[in-house]
Formats: structure tokens, C-alpha cells, sequence
């Protein structure tokens, strides 16, 4: 009786996991491809994950205790309020819970719906404050809830969580008030605090939804907001303490390597995910750095070679395909080009024949374009922060890696065909993407309701020609990627 009263009593005195999630992961890192992971308050001792499991006996149960995942030392003033817990799942588990609360236990036996968001952190920089207090201004929950709904398979995330990196100003209390500052002295810009503020807590509606692949974007760099990301969210087990200051330095700009994952999507189909971190690099020019990036896309395209039955997506936070607004271009004006993320775009080039499509972020809307003879490209950066400009979005004269007079803007790379088809929308949401015949797949963008703002409608002659139809009733001409992939779909 002793015994049990103290058992009761210890587990009385351990608080309930601020969240809990599952995350795919490399097979080098899990067999199962999923990582369980809890976050608590520090002081708790990581809990157990007990997982149901098919077994040649039947199903059996078993306990699996979770081992604490720790910043770098050099980190962990910013990151002392936290204990996060980690821990493979097994293969052929059924079921998992951590503290009676369930977590996804296993990849899809088949794909029936991917949710798609990124780009979510409500910004706090200097002077540009976002709402963060209204669900309007900073919807991040809102879509999160709508997510959940759509009871997905799997959650794909190219990256952008971490955008609070300033305090909250004395003046704008009523927008972001609440808002943990920077840590004194720190090299970089974010907190345990901060995450859970900006990134854990509004998410959590859709963690027990579906296993999540994350990649990290320019606001998780290591000088930004990496400590969190690779804390929180890389799945591999030795990279919480990567972006650890060095004698009080933010380590310098590195990618990490480059890893896929498969699923089944039907009987004789499948889709691999090559994920290629692209945190660092420029966006207006082409600098050294693609010579530094070229190496993951090598690596990805290695891992995507043609195999029968088998589509491949390029995941990535940079889009290697996309442009901005007019409004961004410099004054007096130049030869600069509103095609941007051109460090990637070189970085990949003539390496990006394995897939049917490119599914980035980092521009905050969403958009779509299709460049003759190369993957389709999806750009869905409207997640929650700061929308960029909503108009000014005219395709430009001449295609990607040439300037506004068309000149190479890399002179031992040759500019692409202009793109034959060029869409986008600059309004919050995310989107849903699901199967469409033997080798298509529709993607509707949904508002931060759940209503639908754009849909393809696939004709039965031609995967390549169509209409993009939006929900006040207007049409745009469209077209589908060169191998089947519908870029902008119902």
C-alpha cells in the first residue's frame, strides 16, 4: 500500500506534457520512420511512451522510456524553462500515448489527403509588428484547428515557424503583448518561451492529427531561430545542440543532409519526399553559397532516381522557382529581376529531372508556377505571418536566372524558358492535397475557415490543360506539371 501511495503521489507531482507529437523521420534515424517527442516543463522527468504493437503473438504492449533531447550548453540560458523528450516509435505500432494523450503511431497505409502549411510565426522585428492577440491578423490556430478537421495522413512543412525576434514595443503591447523578448547576450534570436508562444502552443490543435516532416527555413538559421527548430522539431537524435554558439558566436552558415522518405499512395504508387535544407542563401543574386548548396541537391536527386510506380517531390524552404512583387524592385531601377531564391535556382540546376514537383515557402502567399520541361512549383508561404503586398505580381519578361533585359544573371548558367503558366494568391490559408488518378494529384488552397479560394479542374483529354477556378467565380488559364502533377488543384 506504501508503495502505491508513493506511485500515486510521484505521478500526481509530474505535470501534464505541454505538447506532444510525432515527426518522420530519416530510416537511418528510425526504422518505424517516425520520432515520438513531448514537451514538459523543466523540472519533469521524461515520461514513458507505451505503444501497442502487432506482433507475430498479436497485439502487445509495451513501455518505452523517453530520454531528454538538450541544447548546447552555450544555448541553454535561452532554453532552461523546458525539458523536451524524445524517442523512436517502433515498427508496426497500432496505438502510442504519452501521458494517456495519443500521438500518430505509424506512416500511412495510404495516402488519402497531405496537409500543407508554412511560413507561421507572427512577426516582431523592429518596427513591423503583426497582431499577434487577433485571429484574424494571425490566424496560425485557426488553420491549425482546420487542419485537424481534414483529418490528413500526413502534415508537410517547408519551414519558417520562428518569426518573434524582437521585443514586443512598449507602444504596441495591445498587438503583441505577452510576446518573451530575445535572452541578453545571445547570439540569437529565440527562446524556449518564445517557441511556445509563436510555434508549440498555436499548433497543437493538429499534432495528434497526423506525423509532421519539418524542415527548417531562413528564420531558423542558426543567428535566428535554429536553437528551437533543431530543439523542438529535426528528428534526428544528435542535432538538439547544432546551432550552440561558439565563444559566444552563432556558428557559421551550413546545410544539413539531405534525407527523403516514402509513401504508399495506392496499390503500385508511391510518392518519396526529398527534403534539402535551404535555410541560408540569397535571394536577389547568385553568390558562392549555391556552390556550397549544390552538393544537397546532388544528394537528393540520388535519392529520386526513376523507379517504376514511384513519383518524387522536392521539399524545400527556398522555392527554386518563384517570384516577388514589383514593389520590391530597388529605386532607382535596375536590372534586377522579381525572380527570386536564385542561390537555389542555380544550386539545382539540371538536377531536378526526378520530380514532378517543387513544394517550397519562404514568400508569404501562395503561388504557382509551371516552367516548361521541369517540375511544377509550388510556393505556400501563407501560414499566418505578415502577408506580402498583394499586387505587383506580373510575370516577368524573361525566365528564371535572367534579368530584366534578359541577360544571365549567372554568367555560367543559362536562363530558363519563361513560365507557361504563373499564378498567385496573397491570402492566409493552407492546403490539402490528394491523389487524382493514376498519377495526378489535386491540391485546393482553403482559407483559415476551411473554405476553398482556388481550385483546378482537370480535363479528361489533357493533364496539361485546364482552368483555375476561384471561388468568386473567375477563371484563370492554367496548366499541370510536364509529368502529370497538378500544381494548383481542386
Amino acid at each position: 500500500m506504501i508503495d502505491l501511495m508513493a506511485t500515486m503521489a510521484v505521478m500526481a507531482a509530474q505535470p501534464d506534457p505541454i505538447a506532444s507529437y510525432t515527426l518522420v523521420a530519416p530510416t537511418s534515424v528510425a526504422d518505424s520512420r517516425l520520432v515520438a517527442r513531448t514537451v514538459l516543463p523543466a523540472g519533469a522527468s521524461c515520461p514513458e511512451v507505451i505503444v501497442m504493437r502487432r506482433t507475430s503473438k498479436g497485439i502487445v504492449k509495451k513501455s518505452y522510456s523517453m530520454k531528454a533531447r538538450k541544447p548546447a550548453a552555450s544555448a541553454r540560458i535561452a532554453f532552461n524553462t523546458v525539458r523536451v523528450c524524445s524517442h523512436n516509435i517502433p515498427t508496426n505500432a497500432v496505438r502510442a500515448t504519452i501521458a494517456g494523450r495519443r500521438v500518430p503511431s505509424s506512416m500511412p497505409q495510404k495516402v488519402n489527403r497531405m496537409a500543407m502549411l508554412a511560413d507561421t510565426g507572427c512577426r516582431i522585428k523592429g518596427t513591423s509588428v503583426q497582431d499577434c492577440n487577433s485571429p484574424d491578423a494571425w490566424p496560425l490556430k485557426r488553420i491549425a484547428r482546420q487542419i485537424a478537421k481534414s483529418d490528413p495522413d500526413i502534415i508537410l512543412n517547408p519551414g519558417d515557424f520562428y518569426y518573434r525576434e524582437s521585443a514586443c514595443p512598449a507602444a504596441d503591447q495591445a498587438l503583441c503583448g505577452g510576446t518573451p523578448p530575445p535572452v541578453p547576450g545571445m547570439p540569437f534570436a529565440d527562446s524556449a518561451d518564445g517557441w511556445l508562444v509563436d510555434v508549440i502552443r498555436p499548433l497543437r490543435p493538429m499534432f495528434r492529427s497526423a506525423p509532421m516532416a519539418l524542415l527548417r527555413g531562413n528564420h531558423e538559421t542558426c543567428d535566428r531561430g535554429g536553437n528551437g527548430f533543431f530543439l523542438f522539431f529535426d528528428p534526428r537524435p544528435d542535432t538538439a545542440g547544432l546551432c550552440g554558439p561558439v565563444n559566444g558566436v552563432a556558428p557559421e552558415p551550413a546545410t544539413t543532409p539531405t534525407w527523403s522518405f516514402t509513401v504508399k499512395v495506392a496499390k503500385g504508387r508511391t510518392l518519396r519526399v526529398a527534403m534539402v535544407d535551404s535555410a541560408y542563401g540569397t535571394d536577389g543574386t547568385v553568390d558562392s553559397w549555391a556552390a556550397v548548396q549544390r552538393p544537397t541537391y546532388v544528394a537528393a536527386r540520388k535519392q529520386t532516381r526513376a523507379k517504376k510506380g514511384r513519383q518524387s517531390w522536392l521539399m524545400t524552404h527556398r522555392p527554386v522557382f518563384s517570384h516577388v512583387t514589383w514593389q520590391f524592385s530597388p529605386a532607382p531601377p535596375t536590372e534586377w529581376t522579381t525572380w527570386g531564391s536564385l542561390d537555389q535556382t542555380a544550386a539545382s540546376y539540371g538536377l531536378l529531372d526526378t520530380y514532378q514537383m517543387v513544394l517550397s515557402s519562404h514568400l508569404h502567399l501562395v503561388q504557382a508556377v509551371q516552367i516548361p520541361g521541369q517540375p511544377g512549383s509550388l510556393v505556400l508561404g501563407n501560414g499566418g505571418t505578415y502577408l506580402d503586398p498583394t499586387t505587383g505580381y506580373e510575370l516577368p519578361r524573361f525566365g528564371p536566372l535572367a534579368n530584366a533585359s534578359g541577360q544571365r544573371v549567372d554568367p555560367a548558367v543559362a536562363p530558363y524558358p519563361n513560365a507557361s503558366m504563373d499564378w498567385t494568391s496573397v491570402q492566409f490559408g493552407y492546403a490539402v492535397a490528394k491523389p487524382a488518378g493514376k498519377t495526378g494529384w489535386k491540391i485546393a488552397h482553403r482559407t483559415p475557415e476551411g473554405a476553398r479560394f482556388a481550385a483546378w479542374a482537370r480535363p479528361r483529354s489533357s493533364a496539361r490543360d485546364g482552368r483555375l477556378r476561384f471561388a468568386d467565380g473567375a477563371e484563370r488559364a492554367a496548366a499541370a506539371g510536364p509529368r502529370g502533377v497538378v500544381v494548383v488543384a481542386t
